[in-house]
């Protein structure tokens, strides 16, 4: 049976690179130097299960996937095209799916194979998807709809006022202590 690990020696790795760590949170996510980054919904190795089931389910493009992973996360990750696209690349290289053109884009399709290798690591995938179902019902799109709701007031304010020096420094303030009390949650 394939190893369920996502660093397998597939050319899907975990994190990689100088100032990179393992993310404790969730399998496979990671953080950039310092962890300013914060933790990523899926690094490349778990996406790719992800990505494979949903065309097992049925042939689609890369533009739909992005569109159905975002759905699928209540908006609480979009996978860039920069993302998708070369690993579309790569499970075509692996022989999991195959391409056909449908217009000026490419319709991705499982192969046997990309089913075998679905069916190998249904457990991962399963684990996977119970991550994304948490993520979302722990209040993520509220949380995304409250950020928006803040950077629009705030840019409202710089833009539609002239703001002191005084009312910069207080908004400032607010920030950093919201900041400094979710950090320390």
């Amino acid at each position: 049976m394939h190893s369920p690990n996502p660093s397998d020696s597939n050319g899907f790795g975990r994190c990689s690179g100088a100032g990179f760590e393992r993310n404790a949170e969730m399998p496979g996510g990671c953080h950039g130097r310092h962890g300013r980054r914060g933790p990523r919904m899926f690094d490349a190795g778990m996406l790719r299960y992800v990505v494979l089931k949903h065309i097992a389910e049925q042939p689609r493009h890369g533009y739909d996937l992005i569109k159905l992973l975002q759905e699928q996360s209540g908006g609480l990750y979009t996978p860039s095209p920069g993302m998708i696209y070369p690993m579309l690349a790569m499970l075509e290289d692996l022989g999991h799916v195959s391409a056909d053109a449908d217009g000026n884009k490419k319709l991705y399709t499982i192969t046997e194979q990309g089913r075998e290798f679905l069916q190998q690591n249904q457990a991962l995938v399963a684990a996977i998807e119970e991550q994304i179902a948490a993520r979302r019902s722990a209040g993520g799109e509220q949380m995304r709809e409250r950020l928006r709701a803040l950077r629009d007031t705030i840019y409202a304010r710089v833009r539609g006022q002239q703001l002191s020096p005084e009312q910069v420094r207080q908004i400032a303030s607010v920030l950093d202590r919201a900041l400094a009390e979710i950090q320390a949650l």
